[in-house]
């Protein structure tokens, strides 16, 4: 993919491409320079660019074989974070890639966007791929506001069919404390059989962790 943005920048150049876009691609192509100087400068000028880079950024996401220029790239949409549906719906994307370290810096990217990316989050937790819902319930209870919103989808994540869901659902809930006994105690009450068994766990965990 580097070596593709580097033959764009010179085909650009001969047919004048817009200065901004082709600045964007030649700083992209900077990010995997030997030279570390190089290589630090180009987040830097990439964010002066700002939402013009964005879906330059998403296209290089898509395509890059590379994980370091992957996980780059995240955190530079994170950075910058507009327009938020776009960068919101690229880092989602991310949290199911095949690299553990990418996936990990797509959670932690939408973390720190927090409250304006919760609802794609939530959207996230309906995803097929198993990673992206474990990510995506680790990044909501993070993220941790607003409680009311977050709280219901964690619960539903109960009778998920991976054991790993229900277990980040549950940390998630025992860190939110207290507020989240009344939901449990209705889930404990009203679920099915699985949200049941989860939800008694936490309320156990949650009675042991107050001693």
């Amino acid at each position: 993919m580097i070596g593709l943005i580097l033959f764009c920048i010179t085909i650009y150049g001969f047919v004048g491409c817009m200065n901004g876009e082709e600045q964007v691609y030649r700083q992209i192509a900077q990010l995997g320079a030997t030279e570390v100087d190089v290589r630090a400068e180009a987040p830097n000028r990439i964010r002066q660019i700002g939402a013009e880079a964005v879906p330059i950024l998403i296209e290089v996401l898509n395509e890059e074989e590379d994980e370091y220029t992957r996980a780059s790239t995240i955190w530079l949409l994170s950075e910058i974070g507009q327009p938020l549906d776009l960068v919101a719906h690229a880092l989602i994307g991310s949290l199911g890639d095949d690299d553990q370290h990418v996936s990990q810096t797509a959670a932690s990217a939408l973390i720190s966007l927090g409250e304006p990316v919760v609802n794609s989050l939530i959207q996230a937790l309906e995803h097929t791929s198993t990673t992206v819902r474990i990510q995506a319930t680790y990044a909501l209870g993070e993220i941790g506001q607003p409680i009311e919103k977050i709280m219901p989808p964690l619960i539903n994540n109960f009778d998920d069919p991976e054991w790993n869901v229900r277990r980040v659902s549950v940390r998630a809930l025992l860190d939110i404390g207290q507020p989240a006994v009344p939901l449990l105690t209705e889930a404990l009450e009203k679920g099915n059989k699985e949200t049941q068994r989860v939800a008694r766990i936490a309320l156990d965990q949650m009675k042991h962790r107050k001693r």
